[in-house]
């Protein structure tokens, strides 16, 4: 039972862990400017409305697999039994995946439970309101560690990047949102100059 224990908690450090690394990753993509794939990717993806899976997130999820199954654990194991090193890179693997669930989920569907709005809220505010602010997807905790963190009290949406489940079918937004958002401007094309207020780490216009 103690070892079991222990490897639990192991794995719960590797998640914690992650959390770290989506700070740290997210805040690169940014900084960076569009000067790796990575970072284009991601400025690419503030530049759309909607959320898609492409190679390269194939590639990103090879990767984790690679680091949190492989490397972690390989390198864990200079100092610690296997078990608990390879608990360590699953927890950090299986944190990675909840990440992208819960971000594919703040694009997609509407929050049902105070921390899906909490989620939404601080990363639509980093989409509309303060690029580099809000980094930290799951948690504020990384943005408050290092002076990043900004609640924002309502989120203002550009109409044409606005998420699906936020307007209803006349391009309102639904009531049980109203008190968190709005939208703001009449154009529902996105056009080149999108890439480039996102590249610039600049928020869209509210045009």
């Amino acid at each position: 039972m103690s070892h079991l224990l222990v490897d639990l908690g192991a794995f719960v450090s590797g998640a914690f862990l992650w959390t770290f690394s989506e700070y740290v990753l997210h805040r690169w993509f940014h900084t960076a400017r569009g000067s790796n794939r990575g970072s284009r990717e991601h400025l690419d993806h503030h530049a759309r409305r909607l959320y898609g899976i492409n190679l390269l997130s194939w590639l990103a999820w090879a990767g984790v697999a690679i680091v949190g199954l492989g490397l972690i654990p390989l390198v864990s194991w200079t100092v610690l039994p296997y078990p608990t090193a390879f608990a360590i890179g699953a927890g950090w693997f299986v944190a990675y995946f909840v990440y992208e669930w819960i971000h594919a989920a703040n694009h997609t569907r509407g929050p049902k439970t105070a921390y899906g709005r909490w989620t939404r809220k601080s990363h639509f505010h980093h989409h509309f309101g303060a690029p580099m602010k809000n980094f930290g997807v799951t948690l504020p905790l990384w943005d408050i560690v290092f002076g990043t963190y900004e609640p924002p009290a309502l989120v203002t949406v550009p109409r044409r990047l606005a998420m699906v489940w936020l307007l209803d079918a006349d391009g309102r937004v639904h009531p049980e949102f109203a008190s968190g958002y709005a939208v703001r401007g009449a154009r529902t094309l996105i056009e080149a100059d999108e890439k480039v207020d996102a590249y610039a780490n600049r928020a869209p216009a509210l045009t």
